[in-house]
């Protein structure tokens, strides 16, 4: 094969747009600010490469003209310093027809209503300020913003991911003609700032705009504005792929390798191709949404939990309605008024197996999240009912942060067995369990979780000796998993963009009984433990691998 010269690979690269655009993407800013000052050719790709996405729109005006702020009635705005002629225009329209996506938040400053009436009245004829934009992602807008948004709003935008602050903008204008703008939106995520958001205008006004949106395949909503009437709106969008009203939601999946079944419409008229759905326990026995978790691809459901007696009511008619679930989730999430409520006690949910017993039979389960802060009460040998019902099993968490002492009835370390036998594909696992009952004693080359298992997540169960915890852990689990000790399940996000580890912080006593503190500190110890063992588990697994090797010669031997 002939040798490619060195000039003639450099030749090759540089006249390779997608090879030169992939080298220039992953350089500096710095870096390409100065590649951009080399030559015409070069300085177009470190141009692109610049602009392309998640430009800051305040720093993009400033190429228009020069922007200070200036006090207006006691607020800051953004204004042009010099007025906007033609040269400015044509110098800005090499820019930002690169632009891709922009980013923002209307805090400190927004543009004063005498600029944005400049940028109207001057831009060229028939040209938008953003031609190729496509993406745009911006919070807290308000009455001073909403006109600046709606304006560089055009038809090929087909993401917007946005929070507005409800009390200071009429969202239902904003909505309806943000989707007369943008028709071919694709993807929307519409959040409500506040701690007490008032949804009353939105409600109607994302009613009205998703009616407009054709194209829709992703819609996220505040929880106050998931109603039945926006469920019947969204009933025969044929291409919607995903709708989430809760708080939250499922951590990023591969809609790939979850084998998305793709139905068509005519067949299945309603939700024909909706396969992911997150949405408060209120909405479920909705008919709207009774249709929802009859679509026939719905293969990812995340349930919020809203009020403890609504467990028994949606667990059944789930079970028997959304059958190709991959992956299903339901979080009761434990308010601090509840723990100054004098009838507390009684508001607990204790999850029983009969409860659970009919998720049993969605066979094609791989992640089950079932995260409630209150001790289940069952026993290792109903809890293995989940590990035999489960085959594909990759994660898995019932009750993992629950807070509390252990019932009468617990799982045990012990309940970890039947999960490494016959659960191969078993990534995590996360159980309420008293850690204090002895576990059976496993030989070196005993049952263990398969090479697949990483982590397992520890919270506040009880345990009272983390030294012999740790023996029984390190002859079950493989030599590179780890104890997690989490406030928060993995498998779960927070739909409006917040970090989980602010909502819920990591290892903190805050809210934590006398008990459950020391419990904590105790698999604090129990994971340092573990970790310091490394090489003695590295060990023992080179011993179970002989061990196998020997047993493998010896059978042959004998066959």
């Amino acid at each position: 094969m002939e040798e490619v010269q060195p000039l003639e690979a450099s030749r090759k690269f540089w006249h390779t747009a997608e090879l030169v655009a992939m080298t220039f993407a992953s350089l500096d800013a710095n870096t390409l600010s100065n590649c951009a000052r080399v030559n015409k050719f070069i300085s177009e790709h470190a141009l692109d490469a610049l602009y392309r996405n998640d430009a800051n729109l305040w720093d993009v005006l400033k190429i228009l003209g020069p922007l200070r702020p200036k006090r207006w009635d006691n607020n800051e705005r953004l204004v042009f310093t010099e007025p906007l002629r033609p040269n400015c225009w044509a110098r800005f329209r090499h820019y930002s027809s690169r632009i891709r996506s922009i980013i923002g938040d209307t805090t400190p400053n927004a543009l004063s209503q005498e600029s944005m009436l400049d940028l109207i009245t001057t831009i060229p004829t028939g040209e938008s300020l953003l031609p190729s934009l496509s993406e745009i992602y911006w919070q807290n807008i308000d009455e001073t913003i909403s006109p600046l948004i709606l304006f560089i709003l055009h038809e090929n935008v087909k993401a917007m991911v946005i929070s507005v602050n409800a009390g200071n903008i009429v969202s239902d204008y904003f909505l309806e003609n943000m989707a007369r703008k943008a028709p071919a939106i694709e993807s929307f995520h519409f959040w409500l700032a506040g701690d007490e958001p008032e949804p009353d205008n939105a409600i109607n006004g994302m009613i009205h705009a998703v009616s407009s949106l054709a194209y829709l395949r992703s819609l996220d909503v505040h929880p106050l504005l998931a109603t039945p009437d926006l469920l019947r709106a969204l009933c025969s969008k044929q291409y919607l792929g995903s709708f989430w009203g809760s708080d939250f939601g499922p951590e990023e999946m591969d809609k790939d390798a979850l084998q998305v079944i793709d139905f068509d419409p005519g067949i299945h008229p309603d939700f024909p191709r909706l396969w992911d759905v997150a949405i408060c326990s209120s909405l479920v026995m909705e008919p709207s949404a009774q249709k929802m978790l009859h679509a026939p691809s719905l293969i990812s459901l995340h349930i919020e939990v809203v009020a403890r007696d609504h467990i028994s009511e949606f667990i059944p008619y789930i079970s028997s309605a959304c059958t190709q679930l991959r992956h299903f989730s339901m979080m009761l999430i434990r308010r601090h008024d509840d723990d100054d409520d004098a009838n507390n006690a009684n508001n607990e949910v204790n999850l029983t197996m009969t409860m659970l017993n009919p998720l049993l039979a969605m066979k094609l389960i791989e992640i089950l999240v079932i995260d409630v802060p209150f001790p289940p009460l069952m026993d290792d040998h109903e809890l293995s009912q989940f590990a035999t019902a489960f085959p594909q099993l990759r994660h898995f968490e019932l009750c993992a942060r629950a807070q509390g002492a252990p019932l009468w009835k617990t799982p045990t370390l012990a309940a970890l067995i039947p999960f490494a036998t016959h659960c191969a594909n078993l990534n995590s696992i996360g159980i309420f369990m008293d850690a204090s009952i002895p576990p059976p004693s496993l030989p070196l080359d005993g049952t263990m979780f398969s090479s697949t298992f990483e982590v397992m997540h520890v919270s506040c169960s009880k345990i009272t000796d983390h030294c012999w915890v740790v023996d029984f852990l390190m002859s079950i689990l493989p030599s590179h998993a780890w104890l997690n000790l989490s406030r928060y399940s993995p498998q779960l996000r927070h739909v409006g963009g917040a970090k989980m580890a602010d909502i819920f912080p990591v290892v903190v006593d805050d809210g934590l009984d006398e008990d459950s503190f020391e419990y904590q500190k105790e698999w604090e110890k129990a994971s340092k433990m573990l970790d310091s063992l490394k090489w003695t588990r590295d060990a023992m697994s080179e011993q179970r691998a002989e061990i196998q090797r020997l047993r493998t010669e010896l059978n042959a031997f004998i066959e």
